[in-house]
């Protein structure tokens, strides 16, 4: 084995950002009536529910009042409430520093969204962040007269630049589908990629879908409520304790009859590395059977003037002499001192 240094000039480095279906199986979009509860503890239900598809998880939701409205009695008589700690913790997490006190403030810079619905994806599945302008959400729910409503709901980075945020860029949230938006007369939230986050208004979200007055939604983690249709549901939150108003959101986008879209993005990096045998390269081998004899003579005869030697292995090393990867080829390279050969090496991570 010899080793041979690599210069600038032998590496190539590229990197670019590839996309995929969010959904198991590498599908970009699922009917919303695919989506189903995943079975989490009593503690848990407190705070969340996932949505699963085909028995994995693919979202989380949760519900966030910036005074703890919804909670259990219990965790109100401690001081605070499941939702205000929920509201808190994201308000901390997407909030600059500045902002965090005051909350968050989707639709206007003076007036602080209450309550919030939040869409978190499965961190897995979304890879490095989900893919903008690529994306719709469904919702269904009704009116409060009992008639059916919809909304599709995607981000405006195909026309806007993002304002940076603590956790990256992040986007407006209007009607549209896949990046196209259709309307921007209410902003209905913020979509964060690179932590795979959408908040949503609560206020906007029932100016839209209301839902029917006498309409609530059990405590139940194994099934959606109501089961007609998704008629009765929408997005007036609830006040009395324990409420879990984060079903509002699984069970509007469960109850939609048309498709989430959702893709994937991660930056993929190729290096290349040219790894040359120059013609007075590797043309002898340690292996024992090469030479015999303390003089070390060839075992071939014919070899003396002119070795030939075959390369089947490229080996990469660390500036400390370590080899990191290994690569075999389909088809060993005779060498000797009149033949010159470049292997073409790609490394993508």
């Amino acid at each position: 084995m010899r080793v041979v240094n690599l210069t600038q000039d032998d590496i190539f480095i590229d990197t670019q950002k590839v996309t995929a279906g969010y959904f198991p199986g590498g599908l970009g979009t699922t009917l919303g009536t695919s989506l189903t509860t995943g079975s989490l503890s009593a503690t848990q239900l407190k705070y969340y529910t996932n949505l699963q598809h085909t028995s994995e998880d693919v979202f989380s939701v949760t519900y966030g009042n910036i005074d703890g409205s919804g909670s259990s009695a219990a965790s109100l008589n401690a001081g605070v409430g499941e939702t205000q700690a929920v509201y808190n913790s994201y308000a901390s997490y997407l909030l600059r520093a500045n902002d965090i006190i005051d909350g968050f403030k989707i639709n206007s810079t003076s007036t602080t969204d209450k309550d919030v619905y939040i869409l978190l994806a499965e961190r897995a599945r979304m890879k490095d962040s989900i893919n903008p302008g690529n994306w719709t959400l469904g919702l269904s729910g009704s009116t409060t007269a009992g008639a059916a409503a919809s909304l599709q709901l995607t981000d405006d980075s195909k026309t806007t630049a993002a304002t940076i945020s603590p956790v990256g860029p992040r986007y407006n949230v209007y009607e549209g589908t896949a990046g196209t938006v259709t309307s921007t007369t209410t902003k209905y939230g913020h979509f964060f990629p690179t932590v795979g986050a959408i908040v949503l208004s609560g206020t906007s979200l029932s100016s839209s879908i209301q839902g029917t007055t006498a309409h609530n939604i059990a405590a139940s983690a194994s099934a959606f409520l109501p089961t007609q249709s998704g008629l009765g549901n929408g997005f007036t939150s609830l006040t009395s304790n324990d409420a879990k108003n984060y079903y509002k959101l699984a069970t509007a986008m469960a109850k939609f009859s048309g498709n989430q879209q959702f893709r994937n993005e991660e930056d993929q990096t190729t290096v290349t590395y040219f790894c040359r045998a120059l013609s007075r390269d590797f043309n002898h081998s340690s292996s024992p059977t090469f030479t015999s004899g303390s003089e070390g003579k060839y075992r071939q005869s014919s070899f003396e003037g002119n070795p030939q030697t075959v390369i089947t292995t490229v080996g990469l090393m660390s500036n400390e002499k370590k080899c990191v990867a290994v690569g075999r080829l389909s088809k060993g390279i005779l060498k000797n001192y009149s033949t010159e050969a470049t292997i073409k090496v790609k490394l993508t991570y």
